[in-house]
């Protein structure tokens, strides 16, 4: 018999495996999480980025996973190949704790989409 793994423990077995597989000498939040997302999306793996382009791909990421969700809408890549996002519905008015959890459940959902995780 299985049982279905809860969020918070779906959640460590993908921060444990970013971490083993990617050689990350840190603990994963949500932030740096989205920030890998947002790295992968833009497809410039070896770039140095500012701090205002890492806030930038923080919120790339988020776009990206809330848009399976019905949040955003891709909409274009720029010249430099940044994707921008619309925003359908707006998140942000969620309390605290349910965009957390929002926002664990659309990464979860994107690993597994890109089949880095098991359904």
């Amino acid at each position: 018999m299985t049982t279905e793994k809860t969020l918070s423990e779906q959640w460590e077995i993908l921060t444990q495996k970013l971490v083993k597989d990617f050689s990350l000498p840190m603990r994963l939040d949500i932030d740096r999480v989205l920030y890998l997302i947002g790295i992968q999306e833009l497809g410039k793996p070896h770039e140095v980025f500012s701090k205002e382009d890492k806030v930038n791909l923080i919120h790339i990421a988020t776009c990206c996973v809330l848009a399976p969700f019905g949040y955003y809408f891709f909409e274009y890549k720029d010249k430099e190949g940044w994707p921008f996002y619309r925003r359908i519905k707006d998140h942000l008015t969620l309390p605290e704790e349910e965009q957390h959890t929002l926002l664990k459940q659309a990464i979860l959902s994107y690993f597994r989409n890109i089949e880095y995780l098991s359904p």
